[in-house]
């Protein structure tokens, strides 16, 4: 191991013999459940004398408890601390490991009888900052109000790992019969420096998976959230790569500015040039079926787009790019995209900068490479003037994991709740902790464990942005439809 890494090792005892030996089966829910009731009246179980939570107010008692840690800028150690001492009540042994002092990763492993290789599930427990960002709710407060639950994490990822948490608490107590092991994984710093997945694929050999099921994908509800319409399952992803643009200047005092050459003016010249510049689009065979069902449920102009774009794939037509590039979400889907993020220049406003810098953030199709897209930026902006270098980033380009017949059937068995939706494969157009995973060879699936729409996504309030929120309607079955694919998989 590192020599600069200080580990704290949590190991995890035994729960209560009566609780755990007299706890009912888990069996998989009908398919009942959009009106299910929400878990703050569901009724708990009790068990010889010990009153434990259902999986669903259980579910929402953990991922409030997430949220009240603000993980922005570290300190994943305290909002995990608590999720092993629910471990440790469960029996399960759980460890947590620090790579850096404050960042913790959390390793849980419920056993079964091995007659297959472990299933990995795994979710971070970070979240990106919200200073500078215009909330009406506290962040770091769980905050139930008109049908949605608010919390800087409750869609990306405390929301997932909540889910995941107690299903594997419910399956511990209740002494399933499992043919592989569970591992938990619970990771620091997906968002920013991904301390903890590069930790766990480096130093953890029993990460011995064959499979994973990790944040990614999606559960698609009607605009109007009255019923579930696709559950997407990512089987690849962008690769994120930024670029630091650089202009240098000689500076000197504001009141003689430059009559020549102002290093801000072609810094700004040259993100103009990136802003306008379009990447060639394509259809990737992982997003064909997702385009098909937009197709199926947009309003004339764009589903006529898609149905012409399907036919033409891989290529897509000037004038349906046009079309589809005025919804984010199926521009990003047939498109490397690239967007300026961060800017400097001057650290005072009566000098002149003798450096102008930007950050431009890109996304970049699966079948593309970071140098490539260099290359490109250079000749869109022309001026060489203007340097443009990568950033450094942790990881490789991951390949496309296989479309395992046996994981979309569980998906769409543990679907089936909801009559009339459809499953099928996507990229997920951000980029997490699975392409670490693949490039280790584990086959990694992206699923989600909170319905939400389209128009929630595509208006800000979901990952990353403020107000971030997920329909309460949906988060029971959620967690329920996340449990049905677990239990399919590790039996």
């Amino acid at each position: 191991m590192m020599n600069h890494m200080r580990m704290s090792s949590i190991a995890l005892g035994c729960c209560l013999a009566g609780a755990c030996a007299s706890a009912p089966s888990v069996t998989s829910p009908s398919s009942s459940s959009a009106s299910a009731a929400p878990a703050a009246h569901a009724q708990p179980v009790t068990v010889s004398a010990v009153t434990v939570p259902t999986l669903e107010a259980e579910r929402r008692a953990i991922l409030a408890e997430l949220v009240s840690f603000d993980t922005s800028h570290g300190h994943e150690t305290d909002a995990l601390r608590p999720i092993a001492r629910r471990f440790e009540d469960a029996g399960v042994h759980a460890e947590i490991f620090e790579p850096a002092p404050g960042r913790g990763t959390l390793v849980a492993r419920l056993k079964g009888s091995g007659a297959k290789k472990p299933l990995l599930l795994m979710a971070h427990v970070d979240v990106v900052p919200v200073e500078g960002q215009p909330w009406t709710v506290p962040p770091f407060r769980a905050t139930e109000k008109d049908g949605f639950l608010y919390g800087r994490g409750v869609s990306d990822d405390k929301g997932m790992a909540s889910a995941i948490v107690a299903i594997v608490v419910e399956l511990a107590r209740s002494r399933v019969t499992l043919a592989r092991d569970l591992i938990v994984a619970l990771t620091a710093g997906e968002e920013r420096d991904k301390v903890g997945i590069r930790w766990l694929v480096e130093h953890r050999a029993e990460l011995d998976a064959e499979l994973a099921l990790d944040e990614g994908g999606n559960i698609v509800a009607a605009d109007d959230l009255s019923r579930v319409d696709a559950v997407e399952v990512s089987v690849t992803e962008k690769i994120t790569q930024n670029y630091r643009l650089v202009v240098k200047g000689p500076g000197g005092h504001s009141s003689l500015p430059p009559t020549d050459a102002d290093p801000t003016a072609m810094l700004a010249r040259a993100l103009e040039r990136v802003a306008a510049y379009r990447f060639p689009p394509r259809v990737l065979p992982p997003v064909k079926d997702q385009l098909a069902f937009r197709a199926s449920r947009e309003k004339p102009l764009i589903r006529g787009a898609l149905e012409r774009l399907l036919a033409s794939a891989p290529k897509v037509a000037p004038a349906d790019e046009k079309t589809l590039s005025t919804d984010r979400y199926l521009n990003a889907l047939i498109h490397t995209t690239c967007v300026t993020t961060m800017l400097q220049a001057s650290p005072q406003a009566n000098v002149l900068p003798t450096t102008a810098e930007a950050v431009v953030n890109c996304r970049i199709l699966p079948d593309e490479t970071p140098a490539q897209v260099q290359a490109t930026l250079e000749r869109a902006i022309g001026d060489p003037a203007v340097t443009v270098t990568l950033e450094p980033r942790p990881g490789g380009v991951a390949p496309l994991t296989e479309i395992d017949a046996s994981v979309m059937e569980a998906v769409r068995k543990a679907a089936a709740r909801w009559p009339g939706a459809v499953v099928y494969p996507t990229m997920l157009i951000g980029s997490g902790d699975s392409r670490f995973l693949r490039a280790a060879g584990i086959r990694s699936y992206g699923l989600y464990a909170s319905p939400t729409s389209f128009v929630e996504e595509t208006t800000g309030r979901t990952a990353h942005g403020p107000d971030e929120r997920v329909p309460t309607k949906w988060l029971d079955d959620g967690v329920r439809f996340l449990r049905d694919v677990v239990l399919d998989l590790a039996r």
